[in-house]
C-alpha cells in the first residue's frame, strides 16, 4: 500500500499562516508572565517562582520563535520549488504534444 503525496498551495499557505507570528505571541506570553498582575500570582514565594519560570523559559521560547521563522522560510522554498517543477512539467507536456 503506497502513500500519495498531495501538496497544494492551500496546504502550504495554511502551514505558513500557522507559523506566522508564533515568535511574537510566545514573546508576549513570556513578558505577560514576567510582568503580570501580582494579584493573580500573589506575593512571594509564588510570584518569584512565576517570574523565575518566565525568565528560564525566555530563551527556549525565543528559540521556538526563531525556528518557526525558519519553517516559514523553508515552506516558501518548497512552494517555489513546486511552482518551478509545475512550470517545467507543463512545458515538457506541451512540447510532447
Amino acid at each position: 500500500m503506497g502513500a500519495d503525496l498531495h501538496l497544494t498551495s492551500q496546504v502550504l499557505d495554511d502551514l505558513i499562516s500557522a507559523f506566522s507570528g508564533l515568535g511574537g505571541r510566545l514573546a508576549t506570553a513570556c513578558a505577560d508572565i514576567r510582568t503580570g498582575d501580582s494579584s493573580l500570582s500573589g506575593t512571594d514565594p509564588l510570584a518569584g517562582q512565576v517570574h523565575g519560570f518566565a525568565g528560564s523559559w525566555n530563551y527556549g521560547l525565543t528559540q521556538l520563535g526563531q525556528h518557526s521563522s525558519e519553517c516559514i522560510r523553508m515552506l516558501r522554498q518548497v512552494g517555489s520549488a513546486f511552482d518551478q517543477l509545475d512550470r517545467e512539467l507543463t512545458s515538457e507536456l506541451s512540447r510532447s504534444k
